[in-house]
């Protein structure tokens, strides 16, 4: 065994060896000593952790933490990265320790953080919570970890400071629990999945907050995101997180389908099958199944329940309708109830069916379309997660302002479903949106002020979709949500400024300006969905704005070439220039500019986003981008999109 010190072990090999060792010696003696008061021992609140090099203390993991691999290997991981010294991983030590013990919350993601002694203390009250303490910890630190290390980013998505000698300063005992039991990131809609993206974004995921990830169980509008293409290489590193993994998405017809069989199913069967508006059986997946016949609810659940069973990392399971769903195009089968009586008739039944095969699984339906406020004569299950989607929500106001007429009716059902429902509620958001395609909506404050108002509710978790590869357009919603989700009253400023100084260093004030004209000015001057068209004027207004901020954005960048600024500076010019653009034609619009113009500069936004799609920065579906651009600003006539 080495010794401890070099007066009871060999001397060291040479002189350099023996000056290292003499100014860590002093470098600790001058640390006791600041540490006292008058000859008499004060209150410790500072651990000496490495000098020049050279670790000064040890890890010690305590009973069933030893077994939490993953989080002693990040700590030790960076905290070697920090101070370029090795620690030990010990049993017990005679040194100052950084240990990792297990206690009893009340909450199994709380966690506390505290100086005994002369160790730090990390107790935590789960697998999952002694990786928060650990990030916490390291957080404490000055690391940063702003977003996951997508290859665009070129290793950026991290800070991580080098420190000669690093000591923990904590001045009052850190104790920590979410205010929201589910913070969710959602790709079952993305466009841009790749497994080695995914393990990067998993790998980030409880450095942001997150604790669950979801998955489409199959193929969802047409996009290939079935879980059972990543399972086998994701799963082992969802589950060594401790993130839950969700999979389902808009799904009944992965278990019904006219489809099935070779078609065979509904040949067969046409009574299991929904009505069209001629009231005859149909085969489209569009049309919800008739969830009153036996034999069709029998075939669908067995469907289910062989997909739970034959998966058992799934920890909860989706069960929602169709995208936009029919219930009831035939007039007769409103004879069955209400959409969202008959939703939760069939959740019900099928919840209790699935907890006989998987009694440790989670069940989640949908507030959502036609099936939004909750039913008059059924209750749904204490037990299954009800998730809220107000997918027409408008940005101009706050989703509470009673002055937000579109917003009003996702606020009722909230109130209601509140009223009638017992167990936990989850908010699906939209602060990254698919209809937004990449406009730089970036809203941390407004987030905030929604999020204080469904954690009073009280609303129990917050979704949101996500896509890798404009990951860097959003990454500012992406990082303050998982945080608002753990707790919505944190210091949104304080927040921020975290983000802006890791992300654009010195040009920090230049950054934080930037941001928060996008803020001020997408939302309400640009082209996303349920936001009015402004006047000339005001549109003139946040044009002007706007360029004077881009010649500022333009010589921060030109200021730093080569300091990896440069790099983070032309993306956010980039998101300045689709508002610019973005800006340009709704400009056009309100003035009553020609089609042929409007197309025209249409055309060139689209090329452009088409030439920047490696940036992190933008996506387009590659499917009559075109078009959809042409919708989005309200011009359908066909005939002109050549």
């Amino acid at each position: 065994m080495p010794s401890r010190c070099w007066k009871y072990g060999p001397p060291p090999n040479n002189m350099k060896d023996h000056l290292t060792n003499i100014s860590a010696g002093l470098v600790l003696l001058a640390f006791l000593l600041l540490s006292t008061n008058k000859g008499h021992a004060a209150e410790v609140n500072r651990v000496l952790l490495a000098s020049k090099g050279k670790a000064m203390a040890d890890i010690i993991a305590e009973g069933s933490v030893k077994n939490q691999l993953y989080a002693i290997s990040e700590l030790n991981k960076y905290l070697s990265k920090i101070s370029k010294a090795k620690f030990d991983l010990k049993d017990k030590s005679d040194r100052p320790s950084i240990r990792l013990v297990s206690r009893n919350f009340s909450n199994p993601e709380a966690y506390d953080i505290e100086i005994k002694g002369k160790d730090v203390v990390l107790a935590a009250g789960s697998d999952r919570a002694t990786l928060y303490a650990v990030y916490d910890f390291l957080e404490r630190l000055g690391c940063h970890w702003i977003a996951p290390n997508f290859e665009y980013y070129e290793h950026s998505g991290e800070v991580i400071p080098v420190k000669n000698n690093l000591v923990f300063t904590l001045n009052h005992k850190v104790s920590e629990s979410p205010d929201m039991e589910y913070r969710k990131l959602d790709v079952a809609g993305s466009r841009t999945l790749a497994t080695e993206k995914l393990k990067k974004l998993i790998e980030w995921m409880p450095k942001g907050r997150y604790n669950t990830l979801r998955f489409a169980m199959d193929r969802e509008n047409g996009k290939p995101v079935k879980w059972d293409k990543y399972r086998l290489e994701l799963t082992p590193e969802l589950k060594k997180r401790g993130i839950l993994i969700e999979v389902g998405g808009h799904g009944y017809q992965h278990f019904l389908s006219g489809k099935m069989e070779s078609g065979e199913l509904f040949k067969n069967h046409p009574d299991w099958f929904g009505k069209d508006s001629t009231c005859k059986p149909s085969p489209s997946d569009r049309l919800v199944f008739n969830t009153e016949n036996p034999q069709a609810v029998k075939y669908f659940t067995e469907k289910i329940i062989q997909v739970v069973k034959n998966r058992p990392e799934i920890d909860i399971f989706d069960l929602w309708p169709p995208d936009v769903g029919h219930w009831q195009d035939c007039p007769d089968q409103a004879k069955f109830g209400t959409p969202q009586e008959r939703q939760v008739r069939l959740a019900n039944h099928v919840y209790q069916e699935i907890k006989k095969v998987r009694p440790d699984i989670r069940m989640e339906i949908i507030a959502y379309s036609n099936a939004l406020f909750p039913p008059e004569k059924t209750t749904l299950h204490k037990d299954i997660l009800l998730e809220i989607c107000p997918i027409n929500q408008s940005f101009e106001k706050q989703i509470d302002d009673p002055s937000a007429s579109t917003n009003a009716e996702y606020i009722r059902a909230i109130k209601e479903w509140r009223d009638a429902f017992s167990g936990n509620i989850t908010l699906y958001s939209y602060y990254r949106k698919q209809a937004w395609r990449s406009a730089p909506v970036v809203i941390p404050f407004y987030m905030q002020k929604d999020m204080q108002y469904f954690a009073s509710v009280p609303m129990q978790g917050i979704a949101c979709y996500a896509e890798t590869n404009d990951w860097f357009t959003y990454e500012l919603n992406h990082f303050a949500l998982g945080r608002l989700g753990w707790n919505p009253d944190i210091n949104i400023d304080s927040l921020s400024s975290e983000f802006f100084s890791a992300r654009y260093g010195k040009e920090q004030a230049v950054a934080a300006d930037s941001y928060q004209l996008l803020e001020e000015t997408v939302r309400l001057y640009g082209s996303i969905p349920f936001t009015s068209l402004k006047t000339k004027e005001e549109i003139k207004e946040a044009q002007e704005k706007v360029g004077r901020q881009i010649i500022a954005i333009k010589r921060s960048r030109d200021n730093n070439p080569g300091k990896g600024l440069d790099g983070n500076f032309s993306r956010l010019l980039l998101m300045y220039d689709y508002l610019d653009r973005d800006l340009e034609i709704q400009y056009a619009r309100v003035s009553g500019a020609s089609r042929e113009k409007i197309y025209k500069q249409i055309k060139e936004f689209v090329s452009f986003m088409q030439s920047n799609l490696d940036k992190g920065v933008f996506i387009l579906t590659g499917s009559d981008d075109f078009g959809r651009f042409t919708k989005k600003y309200g011009l359908t006539n066909q005939s002109l999109l050549d």
